[in-house]
């Protein structure tokens, strides 16, 4: 149900900064406020990009009223890489983001690790399959954006694309269409060229843009690319040919051919992409256009598009469901209204009304939001660490006073000084052995909060139908880096932290004795758990969907992991953190069920715990 709150929407385009303020207004928005500051640059200028962004961020925050607001941003279709991928049935969520998990590494060209990426399900075939929209953007540049609208006084709320964005106020202003549509967004850099059939999607950018029609007036006319945008904003048209240019003065007429033959390239892209969509997707072939984006601006555009196309062309309303503030001043509005359908998609994906939701997540904001889950858990931590230190405060004062009780006892007659000796070195001794104890006793409730948290992690980021986890054992110095992991003996039992073969209760803490080592401590936790047998090839393809499920989502650079594990180093050595126990071969060992293969797998941990263990007595 869509909930309409005030909302700030900024675009960082590619030549433009754009910032609206929405106000709830009925069932629906209205544009209270906007602003937009043009960006032009000289290709050679781009290193100062990020300087001149920051700089229009400020002055649109003055001059709207908005400082230290939430925001909803917008980044350039240009900034992004978009795939389209097919996943086969899934049973839930968590298999779809593990599969979209393992895909994003083979379709986008930059390292996982280098990446922030959303996506949004498209929809189901007929043979289960689904389609997946991809979307991703390189961490760093996605961070210097988010550090110059934070550097404004402003908190990013969410950051989308300019393409589902536009495609988001295109749904909202057309509700009716039914037709096959494609919106032509002619920016600075590139076109953006979507497709909406039904309940479908489809999107391709191409770089005949305005930035390639400035270009081409610099070089006919000889002169810099500022002054080649300034004379096509003031004398630039389509011409239409057939003398359409004749009585124009001869420079104009000149930059309406250099224009046309630009626009030619962009017809040409357009029907490409047109043959693609229905070639390669099985789409219809369009039976109307919607253009807009600074581009969209040129005199003649719609009727060249119209002629090179031959299907009607219209300029894309994106504001004609919503009611416009008296601070709007409508003569401006109308120039700009076809550039503001990406803050107006932003608005409806605030408002829960989009059919896209993407949400390209800075650093920081990542950082914030794990924090804030986290708060809960720090209050019920300290309430129980309270208890606790009164807990132990209590036995720390009753073993004092045995002691003062052991001291005046020692002040018998003088008779019986050296036996009354003997005793209070006994209770001071005893004292001693209390206060450690105690000490010990803290660590290990400190400790058992740890494991909690471990518990809860491990319960929350490996939930999934193939696989089921059944135990967790603390390790004691163990290196997964440098030891092959075998469960036994000769392996991982000489780590464990509890000695189950000597206590009857199975709980007994054993004596750790690791050479060099004073102070042991848990480093890793062995995890053990089954799987779902179906072949023997099926447990390659399990033991390598939990390898990639493990390296990914418990990588230590994830601000929240409380492991420590590097994907490059598990993918090579996955011998040393996973091996698989088959039933087949456990026959007469061990009770797992034929259906089943067990595994073991060993997680090294971010933080280690402190070892607080028993000592052997003195012979």
């Amino acid at each position: 149900m869509a909930e309409y709150k005030t909302t700030v929407a900024l675009e960082i385009g590619a030549q433009s900064v754009t910032m609206a303020v929405f106000t709830p207004s009925g069932k629906g928005y209205a544009l209270s406020r906007y602003a937009r500051k043009d960006i032009l640059l000289d290709p050679v200028e781009e290193g100062m990009r990020i300087d001149y962004v920051s700089h229009a961020i400020g002055e649109l925050v003055k001059e709207l009223k908005v400082r230290g607001k939430d925001v909803r941003d917008v980044v350039s279709g240009q900034k992004v890489v978009m795939r389209f991928i097919k996943l086969p049935a899934l049973d839930t969520v968590d298999d779809v983001a593990e599969q979209v998990s393992f895909e994003a590494q083979q379709h986008i060209p930059f390292p996982l690790e280098d990446i922030v990426y959303d996506y949004q399900l498209l929809g189901s075939a007929e043979d289960g399959e689904q389609e997946v929209l991809l979307v991703a953007m390189k961490k760093d540049e996605l961070d210097d954006l988010n550090g110059q609208v934070e550097a404004n006084t402003l908190k990013t709320r969410s950051v989308d694309c300019s393409i589902t964005s536009l495609y988001n106020a295109f749904r909202a202003n057309y509700p009716e269409n039914e037709e096959t549509v494609m919106i032509l967004d002619i920016g600075a850099k590139t076109t953006d060229i979507l497709f909406v059939e039904g309940d479908r999607f489809f999107t391709r950018s191409v770089t005949a843009a305005g930035a390639f029609i400035t270009n081409s007036i610099a070089r006919e006319l000889n002169v810099s690319f500022r002054e080649a945008e300034q004379l096509k904003i003031e004398q630039g048209l389509v011409s239409l040919g057939n003398g359409h240019t004749e009585e124009l003065p001869e420079q104009q007429a000149s930059i309406a051919a250099v224009i046309r033959t630009a626009m030619n390239r962009l017809s040409s892209e357009v029907q490409r992409t047109i043959n693609h969509y229905r070639a390669q997707y099985k789409g219809n072939a369009p039976s109307k256009a919607y253009i807009c984006g600074g581009g969209a601006r040129l005199p003649y555009i719609t009727e060249f598009l119209h002629s090179a196309l031959d299907i009607p062309v219209e300029v894309l309303n994106p504001l004609q469901t919503l009611r416009i503030g008296a601070k709007v001043n409508e003569e401006t509005l109308e120039s700009d209204a076809l550039c503001l359908g990406p803050v107006v998609g932003a608005a409806v994906t605030g408002a829960q009304a989009g059919v896209f939701a993407i949400d390209l997540v800075p650093t920081s904001v990542g950082k914030e939001r794990a924090e804030k889950k986290l708060i809960p858990k720090v209050i019920i931590a300290g309430v129980v660490a309270l208890l606790g230190a009164g807990f132990f405060a209590y036995v720390a004062h009753k073993n004092a006073t045995e002691l003062r009780d052991a001291i005046a006892r020692a002040a018998a007659p003088v008779s019986k000084l050296d036996r009354l000796h003997d005793t209070m070195e006994a209770n001071r001794a005893k004292y001693d052995r209390g206060v450690k104890a105690v000490e010990t006793y803290a660590d290990l409730f400190r400790a058992r909060y740890a494991c909690a948290d471990i518990i809860a992690q491990l319960a929350q980021k490996t939930s999934s139908t193939s696989f089921w986890l059944t135990d967790l054992d603390l390790l004691v110095s163990y290196d997964p880096v440098n030891t092959s992991l075998k469960v036994g003996a000769d392996g991982t039992d000489r780590h464990l932290l509890l000695d189950t073969r000597e206590s009857r209760t199975g709980s007994m803490v054993r004596t750790v004795e690791v050479e060099g080592v004073k102070s042991p401590a848990v480093t890793a936790v062995l995890v053990s758990g089954y799987f779902f047998k179906k072949s023997k090839e099926d447990q390659g393809k399990q033991l390598q969907r939990l390898n990639e499920l493990v390296s990914t989502k418990f990588d230590e650079r994830s601000a929240d992991s409380l492991f420590s594990f590097q994907s490059a180093s598990v993918r090579s050595t996955g011998g040393h953190y996973f091996v698989v126990q088959d039933a087949e071969k456990s026959k007469g060992h061990n009770l797992i069920p034929e259906y089943a293969d067990k595994f073991y797998m060993v997680m090294p941990l971010k933080k280690q715990l402190p070892v607080p263990y028993k000592e052997e007595p003195k012979k």
